[in-house]
């Protein structure tokens, strides 16, 4: 009993302790003095913050200021805070916020900022994007000084190998140092703006400016992760559930995080929804809205039950997730990856039969605009979305048939390129699994014959697809072609800045002789002011011109009575070892 008493009075002690040498509550732990103040919102309890983030860190120890400041100006000096980024100069708003985060129901901008407008509170549309304070103000790229002193204080091994990994380090995009980067070519994303002005300006034929190669670099950041983009899960604060609230923190990511957990579509929605077009979440974070999500989530499996990552590999580093997941399969569906390895289909990959109904970027060409305000030589038209019924297949670098979604790019006003045509791999095959993807992509050359915008290099990118796995395509969807020809007509819509919305359509066509994308048309096309159409558009006058020389074509049924047999019954299939049990 005496025990049990020392116990409960030095904790009760240490709170006080800690409440006392922490200014920060004398205002925000007393809804009083907050609402006398005017900012009544904005209090919050010690006890409160450690139910919901179910640690014992005071408020300076993860936001930093000065605890031992007496009035708000000395308190708040140092402070690290949310990160309002205006749409004008894609700048952080560094004026005082009145009020706190909202939260909204739909999951990919569940999060947002208010202002007043007629006595109300109503969203702020002058708001591009937030980010977390482990940010820096300037570039919004990861302020690693302030995660030390604050997650890193605590955490410290988990922050000293999460500060090597290929997240922190933004080790994947920062390598494709401007468009004519020789071991990874040009890139749907774009380049990396920070560090490669000078080369980029060098081989733009139009000026160039510093100014928009910093926003440029900006908008890159805000999809670039510290720790709170993980770990940090704020919702609107619930009696009933004292650990959620606007302080939430979660040891594991939920697999939201990975898509920029409800502040916008960043993060990995962008590469799986928009760019590969085949995302695990689908709904409202696919483009256009509405696609079918993962089977697998439905399940409610999350990215780290598949994906291996500290979860259940420590030695692999904090931060640190094995992109390559094929292997996690048959922790569930051991049977299926069993008898898959010694069907006739086992060169193909789980995702080249299981993936249908691609969505996202359908096209991309990067011209001539404005960003953020700023006229720079590269904004991207990226808002050609639209669905591919089943991806085009093709030979990965192991000779395993791989899902992907060929589309058209192009940037504009290139001086030279020092690429060769055809078909190229983004990371060589003798990479560790963690430091490669199976991206590809197909050169198509440096063209001209445009009426301004020329040197326009073109290229098709063809990322490998991994989500949206669900029901298996026909036998059909590949084997209905008597020489093994592969034939996708896709219908789009475009949205982006530069031109009223028209809707358009173009095939993609793989056969023995090559990749092709051909027949792009629309409807008639009104620019907006300022615009031409040559930088958003730049296909209306270079047509077919997308295409690479290769065999694309798929294997030929030589036997096509068995083939009907089988594909009328898919249980004989199985037992013949056609396709997997």
């Amino acid at each position: 009993m005496k025990r049990t008493i020392i116990v409960c009075i030095l904790a009760l002690v240490s709170a006080i302790t800690a409440e006392a040498s922490d200014s920060c509550n004398k205002c925000h732990g007393s809804r009083q003095r907050m609402e006398s103040l005017g900012y009544g919102s904005f209090a919050v309890t010690s006890q409160e913050v450690e139910a919901q983030t179910r640690m014992p860190a005071t408020c300076s120890e993860c936001h930093l200021g000065n605890p031992d400041g007496k009035d708000k100006d000395s308190a708040h000096k140092g402070l690290a805070r949310l990160l309002v980024v205006s749409k004008k100069g894609f700048a952080v708003i560094t004026s005082a916020r009145r009020y706190p985060l909202e939260y909204g129901t739909n999951p990919v901008n569940r999060l947002y900022t208010v202002t007043e407008k007629d006595n109300k509170q109503v969203k702020d549309t002058s708001v591009a994007a937030l980010s977390w304070h482990d940010k820096k103000v300037d570039t919004l790229s990861q302020d690693f000084d302030v995660m030390k002193k604050t997650c890193g204080a605590c955490h410290r091994k988990e922050f000293e190998e999460f500060s090597r990994s290929t997240m922190a380090t933004n080790g994947k995009q920062s390598q494709y140092k401007g468009w004519l980067d020789k071991e990874r070519g040009p890139h749907n994303c774009g380049p990396w703006f920070e560090g490669n002005f000078e080369s980029m300006q060098a081989n733009t034929l139009i000026p160039m400016s510093a100014d928009s190669n910093r926003i440029n670099q900006r908008v890159c950041n805000s999809c670039h992760v510290g720790c709170l983009d993980c770990h940090f899960n704020p919702g609107r604060k619930n009696s009933a559930s004292p650990g959620v609230g606007p302080h939430t923190f979660m040891k594991t990511p939920p697999p939201e995080s990975c898509y920029g957990n409800g502040r916008a579509s960043i993060c990995h929605a962008g590469p799986e929804d928009r760019r590969r077009g085949a995302g695990y979440f689908g709904g409202s974070f696919s483009f256009p809205e509405g696609n079918d999500p993962d089977v697998h989530l439905k399940a409610k499996v999350g990215c780290l039950d598949c994906h291996e990552s500290t979860k259940n590999n420590p030695a692999i580093g904090h931060g640190m997730v094995r992109r390559q997941a094929q292997d996690s399969c048959k922790r569930c569906h051991p049977e299926a990856v069993k008898t898959h390895t010694t069907s006739l289909h086992s060169k193909l990959s789980c995702e080249a039969c299981h993936i249908q109904q691609v969505a996202g970027y359908q096209g991309t060409y990067w011209g001539p605009g404005q960003i953020a305000g700023a006229a720079t030589p590269y904004f991207k038209y990226k808002a050609y979305y639209g669905y591919m019924a089943e991806p085009v297949l093709i030979r990965d670098q192991k000779g395993r048939w791989i899902p992907v979604k060929p589309f058209p790019m192009a940037v504009m006003n290139q001086k030279t390129s020092p690429f060769k045509p055809g078909l190229h791999w983004r990371y060589p095959l003798d990479l560790p699994a963690l430091k490669r993807t199976d991206d590809a992509w197909g050169y198509v050359g440096l063209f001209g014959g445009l009426p301004e915008n020329n040197n326009a290099l073109l290229w098709i990118q063809m990322d490998k697809m991994s989500h949206k796995l669900g029901k298996s395509r026909s036998c059909d969807s590949c084997h209905g072609s008597q020489d093994g020809t592969q034939l996708q007509k896709i219908k789009w819509e475009f949205s982006d800045p530069g031109a009223f919305p028209f809707s358009g359509s173009h095939e993609v066509l793989a056969n023995r002789k090559g990749l092709f994308i051909n027949k792009m048309q629309s409807d008639k096309i009104e620019l907006e002011q300022g615009y031409s159409l040559s930088a958003l558009a730049p296909w209306v006058y270079l047509k077919d011109a997308w295409h690479i020389e290769g065999d694309f074509s798929l294997p030929v049924i030589k036997d096509r009575k068995a083939y009907g047999t089988s594909k009328a019954d898919p249980e004989t299939g199985r037992k013949t070892g056609i396709i997997h049990r």
